[in-house]
């Protein structure tokens, strides 16, 4: 990604932040759906360049699509219209399984020759490609069922694929939540004491789980992952839970500032996360966790196959097929459909266990384990580099002699191990608070006086200047669902 560096860590972010709302709120209110879309092409553009023409193509193809579906649907020609649906959709999709798994094909199958397979190996995932799909295939899919009507301005349509804050890593937003807010962005006030301070609380919490939590276990995990031989039981142990820490502050982080960023300009982006590691059990985990794409696979695929409908062998098959899509949907190899169908096995047992009466004890201790177990297939490199960590985590033993020599390796030392421990504990009583509230942390923290608000702001701002990881020659700002 060439342009990495307009990403919502980089120093100039707040540039580019600042000017896009100086247009938005200085130029005339009914040019503000327009501006949005070009501070968003921009946005695309300088992170990746060659995404901004695949970007532009899809959302054209999709505005052309879903007024085309409509023509049909009027005409009374519903077959024509399926048919029409699904081959936009269907070539979205294609588009998106070629850009990510042409390159892995063309390593396996033999790249080493010339034409289609040097090609292959050379596409890079446009940026954004995986979220606005998906969008765009709610789309036309909601508009075939009658759920929707469309929308015939194709500045707002494709806003509504592009807005910049989602671009990146999303949320997956639907058309309803979605477009009703852009043509109504006439009523956003620049002056709005409490959007903006509800703005500026999502920013400092995403930017405290990015660089105060997330890259700093980074640091430490991806060590351990790329020599676990190095290490003992107690240090891969610690690996896989600090990488279960790093994923969730990483994209949490991320989600909540584009709901901040959002904020600001009057949009109200869908809550991506609940609190997930308080889940008590795997279905209720992936009702907290990346939400919208947990909801996106359901609506358009779960129910549509049958759902629980069709008896529990039918359920338990639905639902090893969506895990199947999901762990595809995050990247190429069998590491990643792998820990899909872990989680497809998790859920199929739960199922299974609750048809007979079971009643799970310790449900939230054996949910995060699994969780956190499932996610070395997802961080390892190759489903075998997996297969390596967890074989070295059960059988090289625990060797307490050695501790200060691996800390060492991985240049871990009591201030460094002290921010580590509190950090994430910070993380873990927010989260416990807020899951007992029914509240996010921004939301929670608007509801208290302005000295305890400013006192909180104060110090996440604080942790964030003093702890967190940023700066010139700082390399680890990529958020890790970019690559998805």
């Amino acid at each position: 990604m060439m342009g990495v560096m307009i990403l919502f860590m980089s120093m100039i972010f707040p540039v580019f932040l600042g000017a896009a709302v100086t247009l938005f709120f200085a130029l005339p209110k009914k040019w503000r759906p327009g501006v949005l879309l070009a501070v968003s092409y921009l946005f695309c553009g300088w992170v990746d360049i060659w995404a901004l023409p695949v970007l532009v193509g899809v959302s054209f193809l999709t505005w052309i699509g879903g007024k085309k579906i409509r023509a049909l649907q009027g005409q009374g020609r519903m077959g024509a219209a399926k048919t029409y649906e699904v081959a936009v959709a269907g070539s979205f999709l294609l588009l998106l399984c070629g850009y990510k798994y042409g390159p892995y094909l063309a390593m396996r199958l033999g790249a080493n020759g010339d034409g289609a397979w040097k090609i292959a190996e050379g596409l890079v995932m446009p940026v954004g490609l995986s979220f606005y799909v998906f969008q765009a295939v709610g789309y036309l899919v909601d508009i075939y069922r009658g759920k929707s009507k469309g929308e015939e301005n194709f500045i707002c349509l494709s806003c509504y694929l592009a807005f910049f804050p989602k671009l990146v890593s999303g949320p997956i937003e639907r058309q309803q939540d979605f477009l009703p807010q852009l043509r109504a962005l006439g009523k956003v006030k620049f002056w709005d004491r409490g959007r903006l301070s509800t703005a500026f609380a999502y920013m400092l919490w995403g930017y405290f789980m990015k660089a105060v939590v997330a890259d700093r276990l980074a640091v430490t995990v991806d060590q351990i992952f790329a020599y676990p031989e190095l290490f003992d039981s107690f240090w891969l142990v610690l690996g896989a839970f600090l990488y279960t820490m790093q994923i969730y502050c990483d994209f949490a982080g991320y989600s909540y500032i584009a709901i901040g960023c959002g904020r600001i300009f009057g949009i109200s982006l869908t809550q991506n996360f609940k609190a997930p590691y308080c889940a008590g059990s795997i279905t209720d985990f992936w009702r907290r966790w990346h939400i919208s794409l947990s909801a996106w696979l359901r609506d358009y695929l779960y129910i549509p196959l049958g759902g629980n409908r069709k008896g529990l062998a039918r359920k338990c098959a639905n639902t090893m097929l969506v895990f199947l899509v999901c762990g595809m949907w995050h990247g190429a190899g069998v590491n990643f459909i792998a820990w899909g169908l872990l989680h497809g096995l998790y859920s199929v047992a739960e199922s299974w266990g609750r048809g007979r009466g079971w009643k799970q004890k310790g449900g939230g201790v054996f949910t995060f384990l699994a969780v956190a177990f499932a996610w070395i297939f997802f961080r390892a490199e190759s489903f075998r580099g997996a297969l390596v960590y967890v074989g070295e985590m059960f059988t090289a033993g625990i060797h307490p002699g050695g501790w200060k020599q691996a800390a060492e390796l991985l240049h871990l030392n009591g201030v460094e191990i002290s921010v580590m421990a509190m950090s994430v504990a910070i993380v873990w009583l927010v989260d416990i608070l807020c899951n007992r509230r029914h509240l996010n942390l921004p939301v929670l923290i608007q509801k208290k006086e302005n000295a305890a608000r400013y006192l909180v702001f104060y110090l996440l701002f604080l942790a964030i200047f003093i702890f967190g990881i940023y700066g010139p020659g700082y390399q680890a700002g990529q958020f890790i669902y970019m690559h998805f």
